[in-house]
This record gives C-alpha cells, structure tokens and sequence, in this order.
C-alpha cells in the first residue's frame, strides 16, 4: 500500500511538471499489475495522460496494463485515444480480451479500430463478436495447442516449444484429421512417458467439454467442478474451436457474483456503468415501489388492528425505505471497494452518486406516501406533507450511511463485507424514527 502511494504521488509530480521523459523511465520500469493498481487512486485526466504516454512510446507495456486494469476504468483511457493510437496497442492482447474491451466501443470507433490491425488479429476478433456476450464464444482464445492422435511424445513436447502463439499451455488437445477433438492430456503425462510414445496411447478420452454458446457462468460452474485449467469449446460437428482459459474463469466467477449481489439490493451492474442520476433512479424505482407497496399496506393494517394514531402507522414504511435505499448505497460501495471498482480516492464521487439517487427516489415516494396518508388515512394536506417529507429525509440519510461507513471501515482495515451491514441496519433505522418524529412528531402529537 506505500508503494502504490509512492507511485501515485509521484506519476501525478511528474504530470504536474510535465516530465514526460522522467514519467516514462519510470512507468516502464514498474510491474503493470502494480501499475494497474496505481491507476485506480488517479482521476480520469491523469489516467489518460499516462496511457497515452506508454501507448505512443511503450505499445507493449500499454497493452499490458490495459488487460490488467480493471474494466470500470477502462472507458476512462479509451476516451481519450484515437482508433489510430489504439489499435497497436490492442494489437498486443489476446483477442478475447480485445473484444471485451471493443464490446463497450461505438460500432463505428469499432470498425475503425479493426481496420487497423493487422488482418490475422482482426479476423480472430471479429470470429468472437459474432458470438453473445456471456458465452464460452465470447471470451474463449482461439490460440490454443492441438495435435494429431498420431504425433508421438517427442514432437509433441517440441511443438509445446515452439507454441509461443498459444496463451496458456495447460493441457495439450489431441484431435483428428478433421479437427475434431478426441483426447486430452496435461504436460505432466507428457512428461512422464517414453518419447515414442503416440498422443493416442496415453490421451484421456474423458473430455468435458462446452459449446460455443453455453452461457459463461455454466463454463465457470464446470472449471471449478472438474477443476480444470482450462475448458475446451466444441462446435456442433465437436471441431475444437478454442478454449476457455481459468483466467477468463475466474473474471466470469467475480462477475457473476457481482452481479448476484446486487440483485439481491435491488440494484444492478448497468446501473453502476451509468453516470446518468435519473437513469440509476430508474433501475432502482421498481423495486423500490415494490417495498413501498408493502409498505402502505402494511400501514392499512396497522390501522385495522392498532389503535395507533393514523400518522404512526407510516412509520414501518419510512424506516423500511430507508433500509432498503441505505443497503443499496452500502452494497454498491462494499462490492466496489472489495474488487477494486471504487478507490478511497474516488469514492467520494460514489458517494455523492448515491446521496442524489436517494433524494430523487425519496421526493417520488415522499409524494407518493404523503398522496397515500391523505387519501388513505384520511389525514390534512400538512400532514400528509409531514409524513412525505419525513421519508424523504430518512432515505437521505439512509445514503449518506450507507455510502460512507464501507469507506471508512475501510480505512481502518476493517472488512466492510462483514461489518457494513449489521451497522447500516441498525443505524438506518435510529435515522428513521429520528427523521419520522423531527418532521412528523409535531403533527402526531396534534392527533
């Protein structure tokens, strides 16, 4: 963690001066992946003046660290480059990682950019965007090693050699003349076998297998049932078509639980790409009217069966707003901190993201929940506008909580996966009832 601020502090000196030289002789001489993490604590200006430097007189290392960096700070790089500045830098990847990145580009800047590369590399690229996003097709390698039944030990273990094409040589694929898959074996049985030995004699035909369009979380699901390193992909005719890699795997795996996670908030992967407040709102207002709904008939009930006075009966909807808009803002900034999403250096614009979510939601429902006290419980237009006014607050507050405690459990080396939610439940809720009796209270005691 000193050394990414040491770095951090010293890319942004060297920017500050306009050093490009000493930038250079730096940046080239540290390992991407320390680069990449660097990156992260660097607002967006910054991110690109120091790719666009590696891209103009360091493509290779440019190419690494646009693979290694994580792909919500991508477009943050992307913007800033020309499809001519580009291309050789996407050059250097392998062509899954190139369409995953080229998925989030304008078909137009997209066209270009493949005009660009070379044929052999642009073709490969273009094979997988035929292919659905979230398939085996999509984010297989078509660089793989495959070989004859025929080939015998000694020329395989000199193909694997010379296989400096292939991304990663886990296993070796034995197919036919027709290239249809056959057999399987590790480097290890290579190996450890006589060199005249056939691929035949000592592949396994027990080959576990996925179609170019299986859905990637199944993929991921195989790979780590049978665990292996890598999963091949078949067409129709059971011709290989490439592999997918446990790199790739693992990326699919973290996706997916993302993904989850914030299903089960209420929220969603497309609403954290956004920068647009009312289009996050909308992802969110669904379910959020689903709980609001529940909300008022629960007061109906309260009602029915209390002798509560009308305006306390709101009271569960305003704290369960308030929860669920404080669990979204803290799940969305946790998940973000633990994958590298979000830095402590940005958060503060996530959080102010999550602060205006909350107020747009909170004005909906506090007039929606201020319609429902006046036509439902039959109360004054003031109080009606206490009780919307009190929702409103709590689910400001709610955000405010919610977005900012991750962030400072964080910065206490405290796992904000574990403690986040047992003090946004609890907290959320005190800030209710205090928002709830603060606007509301003089109404009630009117009653």
């Amino acid at each position: 963690m000193k050394d990414s601020t040491i770095l951090v502090e010293s890319i942004k000196k060297l920017l500050r001066r306009g050093a490009a030289v000493h930038l250079l002789n730096m940046i080239v001489k540290v390992r991407p992946a320390d680069l990449a993490e660097a990156f992260k604590s660097l607002d967006e200006e910054e991110k690109s003046g120091t790719f666009r430097l590696l891209a103009e007189r360091a493509t290779a290392q440019a190419a690494a660290l646009l693979g290694l960096i994580h792909p919500a700070h991508r477009p943050d790089l992307l913007r800033s480059m020309s499809p001519e500045d580009l291309a050789p830098v996407l050059q250097r990847l392998p062509s899954d990682e190139v369409v995953e990145i080229l998925a989030g580009v304008p078909e137009e800047g997209r066209e270009r950019i493949l005009s660009l590369m070379q044929k052999e590399a642009s073709e490969e690229v273009q094979d997988l965007l035929e292919y659905e996003e979230d398939t085996a097709g999509r984010i297989m390698t078509t660089r793989f090693l495959a070989l004859p039944e025929s080939t015998s030990v000694q020329q395989a273990i000199a193909a694997v050699q010379k296989a400096q094409e292939a991304e990663m040589v886990f296993y070796l694929y034995v197919v036919d003349a027709h290239g249809g898959l056959k057999g399987v074996l590790s480097l290890r049985k290579l190996l450890s076998v006589p060199p005249s030995t056939e691929l035949k004699e000592i592949m396994s035909m027990d080959v576990i297998s996925v179609h170019p369009e299986t859905d990637q979380e199944e993929v991921a699901k195989i790979a780590s049932q049978y665990d292996l390193l890598a999963v091949p992909v078949v067409d129709a005719d059971n011709v290989l078509a490439g592999i997918v890699t446990i790199d790739d795997v693992i990326d699919v795996m973290r996706e997916e639980a993302t993904e989850d996670i914030y299903k089960l908030a209420g929220t969603s992967d497309e609403e954290r790409l956004t920068r647009s407040t009312l289009k996050a709102a909308g992802h969110r207002l669904p379910w959020q009217f689903a709980a609001f709904g529940g909300g008022v008939l629960g007061a109906l009930v309260i009602r029915a069966y209390t002798p509560l006075p009308p305006l306390a009966c709101f009271i569960p909807v305003v704290l369960g707003m308030g929860g669920n808009i404080g669990t979204q803002a803290a799940t969305i900034m946790a998940r973000g901190l633990s994958t590298g999403r979000i830095s402590l250096r940005v958060a503060g614009g996530v959080i102010f993201k999550e602060i205006r979510i909350a107020l747009l939601l909170g004005f909906i429902f506090g007039a929606l929940l201020g319609i429902a006290a006046i036509v439902l419980m039959r109360l004054g237009p003031v109080e009606g506008l206490a009780v919307g006014g009190s929702l409103w607050m709590s689910m400001g507050l709610a955000s405010v909580l919610g977005a900012v405690l991750p962030m400072l459990l964080k910065t206490v080396h405290i796992d904000p996966a574990v403690a986040t939610n047992p003090f946004v439940t609890t907290s959320v809720d005190l800030l209710g009832l205090l928002s709830f009796f603060v606007v509301a209270g003089p109404h009630l005691a009117d009653r």
